[in-house]
């Protein structure tokens, strides 16, 4: 990685996908990147959460923790599908999982960022503008975040849609999942030139998707009080593609 590059690799929730992780991680190490943030949810899922874990503490990448990650470790909910249990992963996985933070204060090139995720400390807050179909998801959390003007990106993961929504001072970028079939993926951004880079798996192979300048895509509101449920999403991938 280059320490003196502008661009970070963003990482939405793993769900233990450690082959995706691998690839992801290897491209990025490759790519010109200067450091490598992910949204956590580490576990529940198909793959390897041993070598999910292993493969961050290589990279040196910047975690925190999703609420899968805090239900295993209660052992709680353990009926969720693919769901890990405790029995099974070595002692330094869960040493791992017990070191992850709730929200990390990221100073990079003069920006300041939040990596969360949900929003904050909240591993279950979704914030969400409001469309005909999805009901607007206020935060006053976020509402708090916006009007300290400590931060100008917010990175947080969840809703698994890797999207941009713009306030006037601040912009939250979704990272969304290395999960399932439809849209597994990860970006990269630049917050000096404010463009994201979008990647996605096809047949499992790293496509880039292009690049885009968040200062084009939607308007930007103050806070998400102003939600109006009208709301025209930019999704970075198109969420009703398939990963071909």
């Amino acid at each position: 990685m280059n320490q003196q590059s502008t661009t970070i690799g963003l990482i939405g929730d793993v769900h233990a996908e450690d082959v995706r992780l691998e690839a992801t991680l290897r491209h990025l190490a490759d790519s010109d990147v200067s450091t490598i943030l992910c949204t956590g949810d580490l576990a529940d899922g198909r793959g390897n959460l041993d070598r999910v874990v292993e493969l961050l503490i290589e990279y040196e990448v910047k975690v925190v923790a999703g609420n899968h990650d805090r239900w295993l470790l209660a052992d709680k909910y353990r009926h969720v599908p693919q769901a890990h249990s405790r029995d099974n992963l070595k002692s330094h996985t869960l040493d791992y999982f017990r070191s992850l933070p709730k929200s990390r204060s990221i100073s990079f090139q003069g920006h300041d960022l939040l990596l969360c995720h949900g929003v904050g400390d909240q591993d279950l807050a979704k914030v969400w503008p409001g469309t005909l179909r999805m009901a607007a998801e206020r935060s006053e959390t976020l509402d708090s975040l916006i009007d300290s003007h400590a931060y100008q990106w917010i990175i947080n993961g969840h809703v698994h849609f890797q999207t941009v929504i713009p306030f006037r001072t601040l912009t939250l970028i979704n990272a969304g999942t290395l999960a399932g079939e439809r849209w597994p993926g990860f970006l990269t951004l630049d917050p000096i030139s404010s463009e994201v880079e979008v990647f996605s798996f096809r047949k499992d192979q790293i496509q880039s998707m292009g690049t885009k300048s968040i200062n084009t895509l939607l308007r930007p509101w103050k806070n998400t009080q102003c939600f109006s449920g009208d709301w025209d999403p930019s999704f970075l991938v198109d969420p009703q593609s398939k990963a071909a």
